[in-house]
């Protein structure tokens, strides 16, 4: 069972423990109230940045200059003035007009009508964005900042989920969240006009219910087969089949939910007790909630398929056969390989989706500047270094872990859902040159997760000295090859020699708490540092070391909506 977190951090004598891991795993101090004392004050001033971000991006972009945003418009305009759900049709897509308008950057006099290719979307969306149409008459900022009080609500679903998990790993749950609410494209798609947001928080939300239930299974405190875990697993259903008619992602949720419903109803894990074996004789009894997630979920979506197939032919449920036929004129990958070759179509997708998942703005046209997408491209780096850590400490078991069960079972759900959205990424690509990272953000609760968990993991003194040691050696090679090859690149070079100073130093920072360092010092030297306003001006640094990438990103927001979106779409 886990540990409730104490109201003061105990301070460990330095004989005690050999070394700061094992007083955390002993659960004698919190090693993440050390560095977020106050969760729910940094989770109301995060949601509060990205709220004022948000309506910078909305204010500050320029009308229909963000992807799809005219045709997305469009659907809602249809449904607001004939009172009928929109269909595709051929002409729907002109890459003609639609270059034109790039080119002019949506010059007024030039009308956007005819973009109506987003018409065979899923409609909830829509139909929920059309009473905003009908009190604003259409104002587009009106349905802009819909959207953004949307994103809101999936924020505070998806911290709610991951805090549902780590209660008491503040870190992860406050990383999550930050991360999710301050990346820049996020943000920029949030204060868009689309379905994306709306599918969003329909499966945060079911996966907040999913994580839920998991809890209840893996502590036993509520029985498979009882009324509050049965209205669980409907209202599970409920939630993946409205998302299913918002956005044809969230199909690729309802297998993962129902495989995980399955497997948990069939082994009935729990925290503190070994996994049982398989017996197959059980399995047939954990189909049964399954099928309260799955029959909700179903019911609601076939209207959908029905309409789709009498509109679009025989079997095209989502209407994507149709789609494929209507977009022509866009660049498919076959076209694109045979024209300039594999080499360059891999370098592109690579360079080009890790460049637009952080943020390229507009029409996919406005790129931050390179030195930017390096720094980022070296935190990657480290919290690549962090979740690796993280997972070598987790196969090693108690006490290098401090996750149970429950924890490590979700993390490997994490898992799968990030191959399922890896999957579902290459799978749109092979068809059309689509590098857009964005197409990851329906996997934002694991994505974040992720994240939190591998900044968390280098703010140990162990791995972070480690990892601050490898990137330390990394910016001297690359520094020896700039002299050797005479192209330094001086950038790179400070941004990873800044990154590996940070990160050996910053263990320095729990001096007070570190038994290593509290042995070797005197009684005078340990009082000053766990007393007065050495202590209090550690605790500050602390929160500020752990918030340093947060608030870099939030300066990034900043001069992007206040300088970079101005500069290169006119406004």
């Amino acid at each position: 069972m886990q540990t409730a977190p104490p109201t003061t951090i105990e301070r460990i004598p330095p004989q005690a423990y050999s070394s700061l891991q094992a007083a955390v795993s002993a659960g004698h101090l919190t090693f993440d109230r050390l560095y977020l004392p106050r969760p729910r004050v940094w989770v109301a001033f995060i949601l509060v940045t990205y709220l004022a971000l948000g309506s910078l991006y909305a204010l500050r972009t320029p009308d229909w200059q963000a992807p799809d945003e005219p045709a997305h418009y469009n659907n809602i305009a249809h449904i607001a003035q004939t009172g009928t759900l929109p269909v595709l049709k051929m002409g729907d897509y002109n890459q003609e007009l639609l270059d034109f308008l790039l080119y002019t950057h949506f010059a007024p006099k030039v009308p956007t009508l005819p973009l109506r290719y987003e018409a065979y979307q899923p409609p909830l969306y829509y139909v929920l964005a059309t009473p905003i149409y009908w009190l604003t008459q259409g104002n587009l900022l009106a349905l802009r900042f819909f959207n953004l009080l949307l994103g809101a609500l999936g924020l505070w679903l998806l911290y709610a989920g991951v805090a549902t998990v780590f209660p008491n790993k503040t870190l992860i749950s406050g990383g999550a969240l930050a991360f999710a609410a301050l990346l820049p494209m996020q943000i920029a798609v949030a204060a868009a006009v689309n379905n994306d947001v709306l599918a969003q928080v329909m499966v945060v939300g079911a996966m907040y219910v999913l994580l839920r239930w998991m809890r209840t299974q893996f502590h036993g405190t509520a029985a498979l087969d009882s009324r509050q875990s049965t209205m669980s697993l409907i209202l599970l259903g409920f939630l993946l089949g409205l998302g299913m008619v918002t956005k044809i992602y969230a199909y690729l949720v309802l297998p993962v939910a129902v495989a995980t419903v399955v497997l948990v109803a069939w082994l009935r894990p729990r925290v503190g007790r070994p996994l049982r074996g398989l017996e197959w004789s059980k399995l047939r009894r954990s189909l049964a909630p399954a099928l309260w997630v799955a029959a909700p979920a179903l019911t609601l979506a076939l209207p959908l398929w029905v309409r789709n197939i009498s509109l679009y032919g025989r079997w095209d449920i989502m209407g994507l056969r149709w789609h494929d036929a209507v977009v022509s004129g866009q660049p498919t990958t076959a076209e694109w390989i045979a024209r300039f070759g594999l080499p360059d179509y891999m370098e592109r997708a690579l360079s080009y989706t890790f460049q637009s998942f952080w943020g390229v703005f507009g029409w996919m046209g406005v790129f931050m500047d390179s030195r930017v997408y390096t720094a980022l491209l070296v935190f990657t780096g480290v919290l690549f270094l962090g979740v690796l850590w993280a997972v070598v400490r987790m196969i090693s078991g108690p006490p290098d872990t401090d996750m149970d069960l429950f924890q490590t079972s979700v993390l490997m759900l994490f898992g799968l859902l990030l191959l399922g959205v890896t999957a579902s990424y290459l799978w749109y690509n092979l068809k059309f040159v689509q590098h857009q990272g964005r197409y990851f953000f329906w996997g934002m609760l694991p994505i974040s997760v992720v994240v939190a968990l591998g900044w968390r993991e280098v703010l140990y003194p162990f791995q972070g000295l480690i990892t601050g040691l490898l990137a330390g050696v990394l910016a001297l090679a690359i520094a020896m090859a700039g002299v050797i090859n005479h192209t330094m690149d001086k950038w790179t070079v400070l941004t990873v020699g800044l990154t590996s100073l940070f990160l050996l130093l910053q263990p320095i920072l729990l001096s007070g708490y570190n038994p290593y360092i509290m042995a070797r010092l005197t009684p005078q030297m340990r009082r000053r540092l766990q007393h007065g306003p050495v202590d209090v001006g550690l605790d500050i640094m602390r929160t500020l070391a752990w918030a340093l990438p947060f608030v870099l990103l939030a300066l990034v927001n900043l001069s992007v909506v206040l300088r970079l979106i101005p500069q290169q779409l006119g406004r």
